[in-house]
């Protein structure tokens, strides 16, 4: 029975006894105002308790009805509150009893809809921040750079891979930890917090700290950048400190690169030194009367020779300025005979093939096809590359020089007995200004122009450079060139 007709139940039950009441009161009083005669005491004594039974009868329903009645509203209602409090409490609990098919009832019933909404509702947002969590945790994790993260309260609360590296601290032992408390036992947090104190954040005029961390091999130096987090406090519009992003990043190759530059001028430097000085020395002597003049004419030979390699190399700088300047390479591409090529690149480093006692040997065969090509700009390649196994060589070795028809391609491989190359520095080596450790066969001191260069004159070409060689066993350079596409047969008349 719903609450409602319980009530109007408990009203009409009231209501019928006093209205029985005042009936029979209604009746005996218009029949003593007719004169009814022959009244005896026991119909008065019957009278008297008829009334006082429906007193009684109604006072009892009054009075169940005044305790009841309320028990019988606000008892449902109290036990939805404590079921709604116990929902809404830290327990498991995510339902309301429905105890009887009344109003209180419906009630906790369409409680219990909004609730499994709200629970689908909380299982979807949770799914989908579970999911940003795991990119988020992927992308940290995956980042070559190290982070850590600070709260309000220096608790680092985000330590990445990286960063757990660098500090040499596992991230059980840093998470959940004050970063002043791992500080006292650990001098690289101690050394990263010290920017964080000075308020050399981010964005300031100030620079950032560069840290080299020794074990971690060729790529030692990371640049630390502290970013804060701003939280939002209860009052709008009041930004607050919610910690700090403290990043490594590394800038290995950047330092790398500012030696490479150091190198570089200091190479040019006394690449450019030694033939100035040779050729003032030769100024001074052909300046002196005492010089005869053969001996004038070979220190002008000497002048020459020194003068040409001045040239050569400011060549060089002049065309590595014009590629990053984006320039295109000029060239004049027309058939080219490449046994004149290599006849011209062999009689000119013939001198330092002497100086070294080395053998060149050239296998060309009779029926080599004409190449299209750029005659001073392969002829320059190919004496580039040359003068590199020249000065890779040891004494007394032999070099072979090779030239074969390659599908539509005509190759030309250099073969040496020097060093070799290790696989990994087979691409280094055709950047700019590359250096190489010595066992790599690469001679310090080298500008680290000539090969890039190359690269550059062959690609233009429609060819390919590449090198194929393993740490001591030698080199071979090679590069192909295209031929000169054969003329199209007319078909002839008939």
């Amino acid at each position: 029975m719903s609450l409602k007709n319980k009530i109007r139940l408990s009203v009409f039950l009231l209501l019928l006894l006093l209205l029985g009441l005042g009936g029979y009161a209604f009746v005996t009083i218009s029949y003593l105002e007719h004169g009814a005669a022959g009244l005896e005491q026991a119909d008065f004594n019957v009278a008297r308790g008829t009334v006082l039974a429906f007193l009684l009868a109604g006072t009892a329903v009054g009075v169940t009805m005044m305790v009841r009645l309320p028990r019988i509203v606000v008892r449902p209602l109290r036990r939805l509150t404590v079921d709604m409090e116990r929902v809404a409490g830290p327990g498991t609990t995510t339902r309301v009893a429905v105890g009887k098919r009344d109003e209180v009832g419906t009630v906790a019933a369409a409680v219990n809809r909004v609730l499994s909404q709200a629970e689908d509702e909380r299982r979807l947002t949770l799914a989908e921040l579970f999911v940003e969590r795991n990119r988020m945790e992927a992308l940290v994790r995956s980042l070559d750079e190290g982070l850590l993260l600070l709260d309000e309260k220096g608790v680092v609360v985000l330590a990445n891979p990286v960063a757990c590296v660098l500090v040499g601290v596992p991230a059980a032992e840093l998470l959940g930890r004050s970063a002043t408390e791992v500080a006292r036992t650990n001098e690289t947090i101690r050394a990263l917090l010290e920017p964080l104190a000075a308020h050399n954040l981010a964005g300031d005029n100030v620079p950032d700290p560069v840290f080299t961390f020794p074990h971690q091999g060729r790529a030692p130096h990371y640049q630390l950048s502290i970013s804060p987090i701003e939280a939002v406090v209860p009052t709008p519009g009041k930004p607050a400190a919610g910690g700090h992003i403290l990043c490594l990043r590394n800038v290995s190759d950047f330092k790398k690169l500012d030696q490479v530059k150091s190198n570089f001028l200091a190479t040019i430097s006394h690449e450019l030194k030694t033939p100035l000085a040779s050729i003032n020395l030769s100024l001074m002597l052909l300046q002196d009367d005492r010089t005869e003049p053969e001996e004038r004419q070979r220190i002008a030979g000497g002048i020459r020779e020194e003068t040409q390699r001045l040239l050569q190399m400011v060549g060089q700088l002049i065309d590595v300025s014009r590629l990053d300047a984006g320039a295109d390479i000029k060239l004049n591409v027309q058939p080219v005979t490449l046994t004149d090529v290599v006849r011209y690149a062999i009689e000119t480093v013939r001198p330092q093939l002497g100086d070294k006692q080395l053998e060149l040997e050239t296998q060309l065969p009779d029926t080599l096809p004409t190449a299209q090509a750029d005659v001073e700009k392969t002829t320059w390649v190919l004496i580039n590359l040359l003068a590199n196994a020249i000065r890779y060589s040891p004494h007394g070795e032999k070099l072979l020089l090779r030239a074969v028809p390659w599908g539509d391609m005509v190759r030309v491989s250099i073969h040496d007995h020097g060093p070799g190359i290790a696989p990994e520095y087979h691409k280094r080596i055709f950047q700019r200004f590359a250096e190489l450790p010595a066992a790599a066969g690469q001679r310090q001191g080298s500008s680290g122009l000539g090969l890039s260069i190359s690269r550059e004159f062959i690609t233009a070409q429609g060819g390919r450079l590449w090198v194929e060689s393993t740490a001591g066993k030698g080199s071979v350079f090679l590069f192909t060139l295209p031929l000169v596409a054969a003329p199209e047969t007319e078909p002839a008349e008939a």
